[in-house]
């Protein structure tokens, strides 16, 4: 049973989390902007649409962080460090996957909603991979040994999501930096599912009791990350040489079509659903 005390002071945090998610999002992220102005205002559908994914991936990492049966102070730690590592981990991502593009730049002064996308789907996708690293983890471990493990997987998680980026794009061959600028909705739209169907794989591969030995629950990690992988190529060209064969998505998403960038998208989803069918 949770205690009246405990679940009033979930609730509290809850609140206090997403007040200090919200200033650190406008005034420290995007460096003193007003959400409320540019959502109002400028009616910044790119911002919105990145903010969404920034409470989507904050919510999920909650969920698998917050335990009644832990003490007060340890769930307003983890919530806290929820915060810090989406926001710095995406904010890393953005700078070594999109070197080329300013997406603070583009979100607020072009109101770019393919730039507004990928970011949201970043944060979105750092929330799965922080559940993940963040689970499997009992009250008799090591507060410090969880955190320090934790951070680990969540490194391990965006090194395998960023190989994995680099991987399936060079497969579409697409210029993703490019078709941003363009603001090529179908191109942000089809990476966007790449990378949450790649963050949902890192997920179930990272998540669960760990084995208390790091290189070995490493390894096993890595071998779940590659047959998933490789279940996503696999379905990929299954639906691009067989069933679409008239059809061809490298050459659509340029277009722009956006209906060939969401089937792109579903398309790995999908995969990354039937690959964790593999992953116990």
């Amino acid at each position: 049973m949770i205690s009246t005390v405990n679940l009033v002071a979930i609730l509290a945090w809850t609140f206090i989390w997403i007040i200090i998610g919200k200033f650190v999002f406008d005034k420290i992220y995007y460096k003193k902007i007003s959400l409320e102005m540019e959502l109002l205002s400028k009616n910044n559908m790119a911002l919105a649409i990145s903010f969404s994914g920034f409470i989507l991936g904050f919510s999920i990492a909650l969920i698998h962080s917050i335990d009644p049966i832990y003490p007060i102070y340890i769930n307003g730690i983890t919530g806290t460090l929820m915060i810090v590592l989406i926001l710095l981990f995406t904010r890393i991502f953005d700078w070594i996957f999109l070197q080329k593009i300013d997406l603070p730049t583009e979100i607020i002064d072009h109101n770019n909603h393919a730039s507004g996308l990928v970011e949201g789907s970043f944060f979105l996708s750092m929330g799965l991979v922080i559940s993940g690293a963040f689970s499997g983890y009992d009250i008799i471990t090591s507060w410090s040994y969880m955190y320090f493990e934790s951070i680990l997987y969540c490194l391990l998680g965006i090194i395998l999501l960023f190989i994995s980026s680099i991987i399936l794009s060079f497969i579409l061959k697409v210029n993703m930096q490019e078709e941003l600028l363009k603001n090529n909705s179908a191109v942000a739209i089809s990476f966007s599912g790449i990378f949450i169907a790649t963050a949902m794989v890192i997920k179930d591969a990272i998540s669960g009791p760990t084995q208390d030995k790091i290189l070995y629950d490493i390894l096993i990690t890595l071998l779940d990350w590659i047959v998933a992988l490789a279940i996503m190529v696999i379905l990929f060209f299954l639906f691009d040489l067989v069933l679409f064969r008239k059809f061809s998505f490298k050459e659509e998403l340029k277009e722009p079509n956006i209906g060939a960038g969401i089937i792109i998208g579903v398309i790995f989803i999908s995969s990354a659903l039937i690959s964790s069918l593999l992953i116990p």
